[in-house]
C-alpha cells in the first residue's frame, strides 16, 4: 500500500524526527536508529538507501564525488527511510516517471525540514534581491532544497512566483 502524503505531512512528520531525536543532525539521528553511512563512487546517482533484510539493517550510501552536498544527500536519504522504507523504489520509478518523481519530491521536502532554518534567516535580507540560482550557489545546494526551505519559511514568496513564472514561460 502506497501512502499519500501532503507537504504539510511530510513537515509534521520530519519534525517528530526531530523531536524524537532531539536534533537535526542526520548523522545522530543515523547513529540513533543503526543506520551505517558510506562513501563510494556512484557515477551519477547522488545516494541511495539501502535495506539488508537477512541483517534487518539499512545503509545510506552517498557518492563521494558530491561531498558538500553529504548532509543533504543524507537528509534526502532519510526522507525515503520515514516516507518510504517499505516500497522498493527503485522498481516503482522503472515503472512509473511520475511515481518515482514523487517520491523524489517527497524526500526533498522531507530533507528540507531537517535542514537548519538559521542558515538562511541569518541571511534573510542580503537574500531578498537574489534569485533561487543564486541562492542555492551560493550555500552549495540544490536548487529543489532551496526552493522548497524558501517557501518553507516565507522568504522570497515574490522571487518563487517570477521563477516558476520563467519557468513555465520557457516550457511552453
Amino acid at each position: 500500500m502506497i501512502l499519500i502524503y501532503t507537504s504539510k505531512n511530510i513537515k509534521h512528520k520530519a519534525e517528530r524526527v526531530i523531536q524524537e531525536h532531539g536534533t537535526n543532525d542526520v548523522y545522530e539521528i543515523c547513529d540513533n536508529l543503526n543506520i551505517t553511512i558510506l562513501k563510494s563512487n556512484l557515477g551519477r546517482i547522488k545516494g541511495f538507501l539501502q535495506y539488508y533484510k537477512k541483517q534487518h539493517h539499512y545503509l545510506i550510501q552517498v557518492n563521494q564525488k558530491y561531498q558538500k552536498f553529504t548532509k543533504i544527500i543524507i537528509a534526502h536519504e532519510l526522507g525515503h527511510y520515514f516516507l518510504h522504507k517499505n516500497l522498493n523504489t527503485f522498481k516503482m520509478e522503472n515503472c512509473s516517471l511520475v511515481l518515482g518523481e514523487k517520491l523524489e519530491n517527497q524526500a526533498n521536502i522531507f530533507a528540507t525540514v531537517l535542514l537548519p532554518d538559521y542558515v538562511l534567516t541569518n541571511e534573510a535580507s542580503q537574500l531578498q534581491n537574489w534569485s533561487l540560482n543564486q541562492i542555492a550557489s551560493f550555500f552549495q545546494l540544490p536548487l529543489p532544497i532551496v526552493e522548497h526551505k524558501v517557501r518553507h519559511m516565507n522568504l522570497l514568496s515574490s522571487d518563487i512566483t517570477i521563477y516558476k513564472n520563467r519557468l513555465t514561460m520557457t516550457n511552453l
